[in-house]
């Protein structure tokens, strides 16, 4: 563990819920079919056998997936910072998003995505300027 925020708990929406319910389900399937050679771990995603998934193998074919999407070469981790940016560009607070992130402090997130706060300080600015000058 990096941190001692690194251990958090997310709000997961109904339909997140119910695509993991999904994803359990299938999985009861996968352990019935192989039988005693599945070893369970009790993970969330494991491998086809019920064991850890090898960040290698999960990193590579992640990425043969999104080229095949045609998003290009990408890493498991930019889904971080395209959450990131989706939640500041949609107007989750700074700190809020500093939160579900587990960061230290709010400060390392304003430094990794202050440069996507621009409307923020436009917002800010007219807001400041009606209190001022009316309108």
């Amino acid at each position: 563990m990096k941190t001692a925020k690194s251990r958090r708990t997310l709000v997961l929406t109904p339909e997140i819920m119910s695509k993991l319910r999904t994803l359990h389900a299938d999985q009861a399937k996968a352990r019935l079919a192989l039988g005693e050679a599945w070893q369970d771990h009790g993970l969330l995603f494991p491998s086809e056998v019920g064991t850890s998934t090898d960040p290698d193998n999960f990193s590579h074919t992640f990425s043969k997936l999104a080229q095949r999407a045609g998003l290009g070469h990408w890493h498991p981790h930019e889904l971080r910072h395209s959450g990131a940016s989706l939640m500041l560009a949609q107007g989750t607070p700074l700190h809020v998003v500093s939160e579900i992130l587990g960061h230290a402090g709010i400060a390392i997130t304003k430094d990794t995505y202050g440069h996507l706060i621009v409307d923020d300080k436009r917002a800010a600015a007219e807001a400041m300027s009606g209190a001022l000058f009316g309108g």
